[in-house]
């Protein structure tokens, strides 16, 4: 007969094992194919059903109660490293490997494979003692079990303090989880070696005891469950801070004060990221200047932060973005973003080309011409050559011809005037027919030169209706940034005026905007 502490424990245990497979079955048949991530959790839950059908049944068959029991240690045994590998799937975006996931399973699969043994096939391995008759199997247990848990909690807490507060519910339900099969085998290893016989035997313990190991897993898979619900495994990874600094798309290099490089985010420098790796300790000045040594790399014209790579002849463009690292009262160090912009920049340098360039020839257009100004009226470019040009009777075949035809005279002289243009000289179109070449260093014979070139290179044109182009040009040379440039281009202007025979106050496009003045209409 049994007593009623022993009845009231056996209905306890069979209540919370059917609570547990009523729980998982529900939860296993609705939710896993869509919430649940990964096949570690359903092994878990498939060794924890394991050990609660082979217990109970041991309950109630008293002749194979021992048998049962050993074997519903198959089910213990590989729990610590199913909770190790779910864990890592949860928390960690790496792909687990499989040497080493093998290794954790090496412990556990060999005591399953022993206690079959034992049970079913005793002679198969005849030179191993059984599980029963020697510590050294468990020994191996508990540093199996310690070693899979130890590396569960620390991949817990690794994930735990690089996410955000508000996102750490669900590793707070996995460590419990963890902590609830510790506390489980620690309690279990301590009664067989002490507290057996400091704690008197009573009929409220022998209730309780049978129960530790049923409430623990349940427990265990209710947590791991709940944590699947609040923030599945792929929230979890992409709230990580290892994740973001690993998985961004543009390279991250953390500096310390001196701007020295401690650590960057990337694996992948020598393994088709275009840009070379960084060193430790390397100050970024220096970094920078070996990268521009190599042949495929150089520095943007437009902005010092933009490097450019060339490989295949792929133009790629990525910007150097340094951020200070600080709080309200010191400077920490800095953190440096390297990110490709190569879409950005090219839309940048179109829309550039057509806020300087004159679309139709290809020459710089006004707004071209005056931004270059900004940079060339300076000591170190005098002497100034000023050329001023105007397009002889284009207005005569814009009227008879058309405008396509007028279109096509401007073009032919824009191609004279590159054609004759000596190196480092600047041309613009600055007006409907007007344009101004400006050559840095240059004095009377270049100028001359580059009139008889002109004159030249307009001769050998014959086209079927406007024949060759006629170029009016009249230059001034300013000697220094002691004169007006405005004074000197009106000197220009005026010659060429002069040279075409029209009126002397009407001035050309190319005076900056301090004093210029309208344009009369074309004399043609």
């Amino acid at each position: 007969m049994l007593t009623t502490g022993a009845l009231l424990s056996k209905t306890m245990f069979v209540f919370l094992c059917v609570t547990g497979l009523l729980f998982f079955y529900s939860a296993l048949l609705r939710r896993l194919r869509h919430r649940l991530e990964g096949t570690h959790f359903i092994v878990l839950c498939a060794a924890a059903v394991f050990w609660s059908v082979c217990s109970m049944f041991a309950l109630f068959t008293p002749p194979s109660a021992e048998m049962l029991g050993t074997l519903s240690l198959v089910g213990i045994a590989p729990i610590p490293a199913l909770l190790c590998l779910h864990i890592q799937q949860q928390v960690s975006h790496r792909e687990q490997e499989i040497v080493p996931s093998l290794l954790l399973f090496f412990v556990p699969g060999f005591l399953m494979f022993k206690i079959i043994n034992d049970l079913f096939f005793p002679t198969v391995l005849p030179i191993l003692p059984p599980i029963s008759e020697t510590e050294w199997y468990m020994i191996a247990f508990n540093l199996y079990a310690t070693v899979a848990l130890v590396r569960s909690y620390l991949l817990c807490f690794n994930v735990f303090y690089q996410m955000p507060k508000r996102a750490r519910r669900s590793t707070w339900y996995m460590l419990i989880g963890v902590t609830a099969i510790v506390v489980l085998l620690a309690f279990g290893e301590l009664w067989k070696v002490q507290l057996s016989e400091l704690i008197p035997t009573s009929e409220i313990l022998d209730i309780l005891l049978p129960l530790g190991a049923p409430v623990a897993l349940l427990i265990t898979l209710y947590v791991f469950y709940n944590a699947l619900l609040v923030m599945p495994a792929s929230e979890v990874i992409v709230t990580s801070r290892e994740f973001v600094m690993g998985g961004l798309s543009t390279a991250v290099l953390i500096l310390n004060q001196q701007q020295e490089i401690l650590d960057w985010n990337r694996t992948d420098w020598e393994e088709g990221y275009p840009l070379p790796k960084p060193l430790f300790r390397e100050p970024i000045s220096v970094y920078r200047k070996r990268m521009v040594t190599q042949n495929n790399f150089r520095v943007s014209p437009h902005d010092d932060n933009i490097i450019i790579t060339n490989q295949d002849d792929i133009e790629r463009y990525f910007l150097f973005d340094t951020h200070i690292a600080s709080n309200s009262k010191r400077t920490f160090g800095y953190v440096l973003e390297i990110s490709e912009v190569s879409p950005m920049y090219t839309l940048l340098r179109y829309f550039e080309e057509i806020a300087h360039f004159d679309t139709l020839t290809g020459l710089h257009n006004r707004n071209g011409y005056f931004n270059y100004l900004s940079t060339i009226v300076a000591e170190e470019n005098m002497p100034l050559l000023i050329f001023v040009g105007d397009v002889n009777y284009l207005k005569t075949v814009n009227d008879t011809y058309g405008h396509l035809v007028g279109d096509e005279l401007l073009k032919t002289v824009a191609e004279v005037i590159k054609l004759a243009m000596p190196a480092g000289a600047f041309a613009a179109r600055t007006g409907g027919d007007e344009f101004v070449v400006l050559i840095p260093g240059a004095g009377e014979r270049i100028a001359e030169r580059f009139k008889e070139d002109l004159i030249s290179l307009c001769s050998r044109v014959s086209h079927k209706v406007f024949g060759a182009p006629s170029i009016s040009w009249g230059y001034a040379i300013m000697q220094s940034t002691s004169q007006s440039y405005n004074d000197i281009y009106e000197q220009a202007d005026s010659i060429m005026y002069e040279y075409k025979k029209t009126r002397l106050e009407t001035r050309g496009s190319g005076l900056l905007p301090s004093r210029q003045a309208e344009p009369e209409p074309d004399s043609d």
